[in-house]
């Protein structure tokens, strides 16, 4: 069994749907923190000089997209077909196009176009990403289960993530019926459920 290494920062970020799905995966990894000024050391050294980084034994995987994919290959959390596979990448896009907003609030440097962005994040744009996530959980026997098949996948790890970093700095509006049971069942997953007790905030 080759040994995992995950490097990011001491925050969950682009890292932590890598953290869960190694976690609902129950394998075990190195889960490595830089703090800043060690980072800034071992930087040159990094394919991209980004993180978050994922070793393989030996070899350096860069790019959280790849990583998290990698992970749920790996593992079996990618769908057990093409058609499931597709409607993972399907719900990673989705998730995709919704987080650019998300992360323009981040890097907007004035206060008042800071303001409008999230004004804008809490009143349009998590309703319309709620409403297109609940409309494709609806696809997969009405709602009641996962996104993909009969069992978690990449795509309700990534949901419930998504979530759970973004209510931390936004007001989440109601969260649909069937959008909030997968909200419920992904945290309570008894695999996630000890992680997050021992994560806390």
């Amino acid at each position: 069994m080759p040994a995992y290494k995950l490097m990011y920062f001491d925050t969950k970020g682009r890292a932590e749907v890598i953290r869960l799905a190694f976690v609902v995966a129950g394998q075990s990894f190195e889960d490595k923190r830089f703090p800043m000024e060690e980072w800034q050391t071992v930087k040159p050294t990094m394919p991209q000089k980004q993180l978050p980084c994922l070793q393989v034994d030996g070899r350096l995987i860069p790019q959280s997209g790849a990583i998290m994919r990698y992970v749920a290959r790996e593992f079996g959390l990618y769908g057990d077909n093409n058609d499931e596979s597709t409607r993972v990448d399907v719900i990673i896009g989705t998730a995709e196009d919704f987080l650019k907003s998300a992360i323009a609030i981040h890097y907007e440097k004035d206060e008042t176009k800071k303001a409008e962005l999230k004004k804008d994040l809490e009143e349009n744009k998590l309703p319309q990403f709620f409403s297109l996530l609940e409309d494709i959980l609806k696809e997969n026997d009405g709602g009641d289960g996962f996104c993909v098949g009969e069992k978690i996948s990449l795509a309700d790890i990534l949901i419930y993530d998504i979530t759970d970093q973004v209510g931390a700095t936004a007001k989440l509006p109601a969260f649909p019926p069937k959008l909030g049971g997968l909200i419920d069942r992904v945290k309570n997953y008894p695999k996630i459920k000890e992680y997050l007790a021992k994560r806390g905030k």
